[in-house]
């Protein structure tokens, strides 16, 4: 079922991986739907016109060959609710929520929107942006630290990990075009605001603060920004869709 060759009509944007009958606990490791999609959707022509080639490893997730060496990735989610982080007031907003709403946000969460691919290896992306305090695993931070690394900023909490695989990013170019890149081979458009990131809590500022607690402060902010994450996992879901209509047949 889940061969090398995928077609990118098998994709579903509406399916929540919570339902897929191999989910345990955790879709990036537990989904061979979700490893498929990935491959499927992320085999695709770079703005350098080579190619990309995603395969299963064994042992690993997805490899390809390519320009910059042998590349190893895996699955990441993009898109939580952050109801396990214990240190603060999250957990609580969260569970004070209907259990209707909850249902909603994590279903809607989980669908191919929310997941992304990053390298893999000790302390790679994946791994950093969600232990680093500065992140807690939100997306538009790890994007903003993306779009500093390409810039030439190299002052942000990821700029390391990102630096470290280089090889990875300069597939995508160099330079605010290498970013730009980035983002439309991800269907990431809806989480730019002009030369600036989206940010999903709704603030208004054009550069980020890493200094700033990352998780929302009140029970009103927290709900801006589950709504801010739903309508982008929404809106990236209508892009892949629509991506999948204009490339009928083998993925590419």
């Amino acid at each position: 079922m889940y061969g090398v060759v995928g077609r990118v009509d098998e994709i579903n944007v509406g399916e929540s991986f919570y339902d897929d009958p191999d989910y345990v606990s955790d879709a990036d490791r537990d989904s061979r739907r979700l490893k498929h999609w990935h491959g499927v959707l992320w085999s695709e022509e770079l703005p350098s016109g080579e190619r990309l080639e995603w395969t299963p490893e064994p042992g690993s997730y997805l490899a390809a060959t390519s320009s910059a060496g042998p590349l190893r990735v895996s699955s990441d989610t993009i898109a939580t609710t952050h109801a396990a982080y214990a240190n603060s007031d999250v957990p609580q907003w969260w569970s004070g929520l209907a259990e209707a709403e909850r249902s909603r946000h994590e279903k809607a969460f989980y669908t191919i929107g929310g997941f992304i691919i990053f390298p893999t290896r000790p302390q790679s992306l994946n791994q950093r942006r969600g232990t680093d305090r500065r992140i807690c695993d939100r997306f538009d931070l790890t994007l903003e630290c993306i779009r500093r690394y390409y810039l030439g900023q190299g002052t942000s909490p990821l700029a390391d990990v990102i630096r470290a695989d280089a090889n990875y990013f300069g597939l995508f170019g160099h330079g605010p075009t290498g970013f730009t890149s980035f983002v439309n081979f991800f269907h990431l458009h809806d989480m730019i605001d002009g030369d600036s990131i989206r940010w999903l809590d709704g603030s208004g500022e054009s550069v980020w603060d890493f200094d700033a607690p990352p998780l929302p402060t009140s029970a009103s902010g927290y709900q801006t920004y589950l709504d801010n994450v739903l309508t982008f996992v929404m809106s990236r879901n209508d892009r892949i869709r629509e991506w999948c209509l204009a490339h009928p047949g083998p993925a590419g």
